[in-house]
């Protein structure tokens, strides 16, 4: 499994939506499906809209409730449908990470984002994880 953590010079959780949806869009280009795990509904939902405006002329299969859809978006770490790429923007440490061939990480400059995600970063180096790193100018 591949893992890679980009790390924002923002502190917006805007920004890291943003491009969380980019990531998505990416997958999508290249034929990979893809899940996104995030914090709570409300952030699921905002996410959900985001990828609907994000490009109007063009269209990414989604889903909050659908999890044959190409992209999945879930709240739940434990109920995750199995797709080629899992996108954590939630606080904790999936389960069966090991399921995913490739598992992004993005995060900001908040301590509520960068304690669980240094914790993650960790975690995934003790299971015997290469994890890269992408600093990413804002």
């Amino acid at each position: 499994m591949r893992i890679d953590f980009y790390v924002l010079q923002s502190s917006s959780v805007e920004e890291r939506l943003h491009f969380a949806v980019r990531l998505v869009e990416k997958a999508w280009l290249q034929n990979c499906s893809a899940v996104v795990l995030t914090a709570d509904g409300t952030t699921a939902d905002a996410l959900d809209a985001l990828l609907w405006r994000f490009k109007p002329e063009s269209f990414i299969p989604h889903s909050r409730t659908d999890a044959t859809a190409p992209v999945f978006i879930g709240t739940d770490a434990g109920l995750l449908p199995l797709r080629e790429l899992l996108i954590n923007l939630g606080p904790s440490l999936p389960a069966e990470v090991e399921r995913f061939q490739r598992l992004a990480e993005i995060v900001i400059q908040t301590p509520e984002v960068l304690e669980p995600t240094r914790f993650r970063y960790g975690r995934y180096r003790e299971m015997g994880y290469q994890v890269n790193t992408h600093k990413l100018a804002t």
